[in-house]
């Protein structure tokens, strides 16, 4: 995660997704990877981080949508 806390590749793939649960891998890495320090898009298919996997089952579960994830960890101004 940035020392910042801010993530703002998974803002602008939320954007794109709003309250959508069917998701692909490619978006789900998108939207829950792209900010993370320690992913590399060359990693093998099947390496998947604790955290992905349980975001993934939120999000699947209609529990969170990309979007109320975005809303969540935005900065307040």
């Amino acid at each position: 995660m940035s020392q910042n806390h801010e993530f703002p590749h998974l803002a602008a793939a939320a954007a794109g997704l709003g309250s959508r649960r069917d998701l692909s891998l490619e978006e789900l890495r998108s939207l829950l990877c792209g900010d993370c320090d320690f992913f590399h898009e060359d990693h093998e298919d099947d390496l998947e981080c604790s955290c992905f996997q349980v975001l993934r089952e939120i999000i699947a579960r209609g529990v969170l949508t990309p979007a109320g994830l975005a809303r969540a960890l935005a900065k307040e101004k």
